[in-house]
């Protein structure tokens, strides 16, 4: 006999709060929670679609950890300490195997980052997955996206092209490749940082007290640096030969060419990473964090004047023009 909603619910989704600022939690009409003095409330939310977001053959754990992982990407970019999320999901079926398997990614997840599930809502149709994350920061202190000035430097945490990377050869498994053949490490890299791409939290906490702008790479280095640009009202001056890319990827040019990699890194989405900027006179404290191992980052470029994007290449302006399309970034409502 298929499990009801509310057995659902009590089944796989109903813990024990962690926080003490939960006062009423899951099984409730609402939520109730309590927030610090001098904090403030940061939310986020995100809808994944299956075959949009995530294949359609991504067993219940990888799209449990994908779309709390992505969720929580945003936070960080807000230098915020995750506190709640809610979750909405839609089902076809009251599938027991799957949704013991979702339960445990998605809260493999939450142990992590110390995050409690307070509420949410099931129902059935398309298997889409819906979460808001809810965080706290000190007041007035929150990363935003609307600050950098000119003579800021610009950085990147981690790695970028990864999310792409993956999607090309664990989606679209191109036919010119021999899938059962990909080295080991390569495949196993690649699906972590899909299904599981570790949100900056820590790097975004180090950074908030200085950095002068942060936003969290979702829809491509390109699109979201644009995004900065446009609420800071100056132009970002990115360096193409500075872009981290992963070594593994890199010493496999027999799956990946360096044009692709370039171009992903630029415009591929879903790496997760933070991209920040900072003033001159902070720059020291910055580099105290990364000699230190506290924070993987480095510089890529810096704010001038002017307005968007624009990339140089071995110190030479690099034109996209002839390649705009490719440039974009990740559009939901693109055909």
């Amino acid at each position: 006999m298929s499990l009801t909603e509310f057995e659902i619910i009590k089944q796989y989704f109903t813990r024990q709060p962690r926080y003490a600022s939960v006062v009423e939690s899951v099984g409730n009409d609402c939520a109730t929670v309590s927030l610090e003095p001098n904090k403030q409330l940061t939310m986020s939310m995100d809808t994944l679609v299956a075959g949009r977001h995530f294949p359609f053959d991504a067993t219940p754990e990888q799209i449990a950890t994908r779309a709390l992982c992505t969720s929580l990407s945003d936070l960080a970019a807000m230098g915020a300490t995750p506190l709640w999320f809610t979750l909405g999901l839609t089902l076809p079926n009251a599938d027991e195997d799957w949704l013991r398997s979702f339960s445990h990614g998605l809260f493999y997840v939450a142990d992590q980052f110390n995050i409690d599930l307070i509420g949410g809502d099931t129902t059935q149709g398309p298997l889409t997955i819906t979460v808001q994350v809810h965080g706290e920061v000190e007041m007035g202190q929150g990363l935003k996206r609307s600050a950098a000035a000119v003579g800021d430097a610009i950085f990147v945490t981690g790695t970028l092209g990864d999310g792409a990377a993956a999607l090309d050869l664990l989606v679209n498994k191109s036919s010119q490749r021999e899938y059962d053949n990909i080295n080991h490490s390569v495949l196993k890299y690649l699906t972590d940082r899909f299904y599981c791409p570790m949100p900056q939290i820590e790097a975004g906490q180090l950074i908030a007290p200085f950095a002068s702008s942060a936003i969290d790479i979702s829809d491509g280095l390109l699109a979201d640096a644009s995004h900065i640009a446009e609420s800071s009202n100056v132009q970002l001056a990115i360096d193409i030969d500075c872009l981290p890319i992963a070594p593994v990827l890199i010493q496999s040019p027999n799956l990946f060419s360096q044009e692709c990699l370039s171009s992903w890194a630029l415009s591929g989405g879903d790496d997760y990473q933070l991209l920040f900027t900072v003033g001159q006179e902070k720059l020291k404290e910055l580099k105290r964090l990364i000699d230190e191992n506290l924070v993987q980052a480095c510089c890529i470029g810096q704010v001038v004047e002017g307005s968007g994007v624009s990339l140089f290449l071995d110190g030479v302006p690099y034109n996209t023009d002839s390649s705009a399309n490719d440039y974009k970034g990740y559009q939901h409502f693109a055909s």
